[in-house]
């Protein structure tokens, strides 16, 4: 009996050891593939790079790949920082690639994946996988091409994007309806960056009430923008920009803008893709029309108002931190003002551990657009319409941890979405 348990005991636990002696053998690089912002295409990057091990956890990594992206004068700029772990401790790279907004989501993937394959040949030389590397150059240098036919734009680095879409629900005792459109114009190179958007929004709600009459809420808005900011160095930037906007929750007919800002950049802003640090200053003229008379008894008005706001954000291998604090103030009434400060952080504390905290706290003391006109229930129910408020906050904490097998190069994404097991689909 006792012979026999021991022999089932083995077979149970003999696949445990046989995968940690497979794990101690394998010699394949360890790689940490940390992508924020939806910066990269997870599953891809796993299947291609099939020379390498990727990893749970950042500890049992011997090379961090931090992955960042920001957009360019033509679509986005990808940022690799590579972090040497182990034995590789003293050996960092930076690699950077960047993508056009014309070109597919595979061919811009693909772009990522080979500066990821480059910046990784240092390490794979190091632990002495070799045999199996080999180095081409396009012949045709279609990099040295692409370079020219950008110097040659005939849209002079301007870009444009456009979208219209529209939904219809309908359910028994309510329905919806909604469409909206909107349309952009960048332009952004090292010394200017300037832009023009517009775009319009309307929904409409029926709610069918129990006593069989119906509740109609109606909400719309369009706006028209465009601002020009100039780099005057690394550190400083000045912009002008005007707005035009209606919208009936804020009961606003039409509203105008004008206004100019001052910003400084404690860091060059080439390292924008790791850390900020900005502060700045902003003056504006803002002339209103409103659908409904206000608290303080206008149809129109103009203000001039004025603020501060600063930035600090950074983005390393123990995790990231963003925090920003803004203030507005009236120019002619010092007592109509709001302020504001928010922040994210996320922080591995340990193996497979990490802290995420998030929150945003205002004083909210410039409501001059409100009605005068008391909010319906149904309206604050529906949130058809802005509330009268001095403060407004929101916060949230999460603890992740996270154990077992440190390995997580196996993709698998079969039945992945199909909420087979749900008990409600909708």
């Amino acid at each position: 009996m006792n012979s026999a348990l021991q022999l089932i005991l083995l077979l149970l636990l003999s696949p445990l050891f046989l995968s940690k002696s497979l794990a101690e053998e394998q010699s394949l690089l360890k790689v940490y593939l940390d992508c924020r912002k939806g910066s990269c295409d997870r599953d891809f990057l796993k299947r291609e790079l099939n020379f390498v091990e990727f990893v749970r956890d950042r500890e049992d990594s011997q090379v961090h790949a931090l992955i960042t992206r920001e957009r360019n004068a033509t679509g986005r700029k990808y940022t690799l920082f590579l972090y040497g772990g182990g034995k590789f401790s003293e050996e960092d790279f930076e690699l950077t690639t960047s993508t056009l907004n014309v070109e597919s989501d595979d061919q811009k993937r693909r772009k990522v994946l080979k500066a990821l394959e480059l910046g990784l040949v240092p390490y794979l030389i190091k632990s002495g996988q070799t045999e199996n590397l080999t180095v081409s150059v396009d012949g045709d240098y279609q990099r040295r091409d692409e370079k020219v036919a950008i110097e040659d734009d005939p849209w002079n680095r301007w870009v444009f994007r456009s979208e219209i879409g529209g939904k219809f629900e309908d359910e028994d005792s309510r329905d919806e309806k909604e469409h909206w459109g909107y349309f952009s114009a960048n332009r952004v190179t090292d010394s200017w960056r300037m832009g023009l958007g517009m775009g319009q929004r309307d929904r409409e709600r029926t709610f069918v009430i129990d006593d069989g009459s119906n509740f109609v809420d109606k909400k719309s808005s369009n706006w028209l923008s465009g601002a020009v900011i100039k780099s005057m160095s690394d550190h400083w930037s000045v912009g002008l920009g005007a707005s035009n906007q209606q919208s009936t929750y804020y009961n606003l007919e039409n509203g105008s803008r004008i206004a100019g800002a001052v910003e400084y950049n404690i860091f060059p802003y080439q390292l924008s893709s790791e850390k900020e640090l900005k502060f700045g200053y902003f003056v504006g003229f803002t002339n209103m029309k409103y659908d409904q008379i206000t608290i303080l008894g206008e149809l129109e008005e103009s203000r001039t108002d004025h603020g501060l706001f600063a930035e600090f954000d950074v983005d390393q291998p123990w995790g990231n931190i963003s925090l920003d604090f803004r203030a507005s103030q009236m120019i002619d009434d010092a007592s109509l003002y709001r302020a504001s400060v928010g922040g994210n952080l996320e922080y591995r504390i340990s193996r497979g551990l990490s802290l995420n905290l998030w929150g945003e706290s205002s004083l909210v003391q410039d409501q001059v657009y409100l009605a005068a006109q008391i909010a319906s229930n149904e309206e604050i129910l529906l949130g058809t319409s802005a509330l009268d408020t001095d403060t407004k906050t929101k916060m949230g904490v999460s603890l992740k941890y996270t154990f077992g097998s440190i390995f997580n190069s196996v993709v698998n994404n079969r039945l992945q979405g199909s909420n087979f097991a749900r008990v409600y689909k909708d």
